[in-house]
């Protein structure tokens, strides 16, 4: 597959992953306050950021490719860092296996973006 398009591809991915995991959060922060420790008002704003964000990744899939995967790539790489680092911090095991999957999906999407970058590269020779 080109480059462009599996770029194309991996932030629209990205995009309807973070949509997901943006509502998930969004409309379970009153049951998970008590297990995460934090007020559902910051849960719910938190998946809500999420879901704003999902529509720029969306958005962003349709503009000049290349400042687009760059932007996300850093974003995914700081989003899987924070969330590893605050699951160790976490108040229960599965509040640190959640935090971890998501950081390993959020890799995993950053990987991909690595990956079209380079493919883009190698087409532009």
């Amino acid at each position: 597959m080109p480059g462009s398009q599996f770029g194309r591809l991996s932030l629209r991915a990205d995009a309807v992953y973070c949509l997901v995991v943006g509502l998930i959060v969004a409309a379970t922060a009153p049951l998970t306050t008590t297990t995460v420790q934090l007020p559902a008002l910051v849960i719910a704003a938190v998946g809500s950021g999420v879901v704003l964000w999902a529509g720029v990744v969306w958005w962003l899939s349709f503009r000049p490719l290349r400042d687009g995967l760059r932007l996300v790539l850093a974003a995914n790489v700081l989003a899987a860092s924070v969330l590893a680092a605050v699951s160790f911090a976490a108040a229960s095991i599965v509040v640190l296996m959640t935090f971890l999957a998501i950081a390993i999906d959020v890799g995993g999407f950053a990987a991909s973006q690595i990956v079209a970058l380079k493919r883009m590269s190698r087409e532009a020779f």
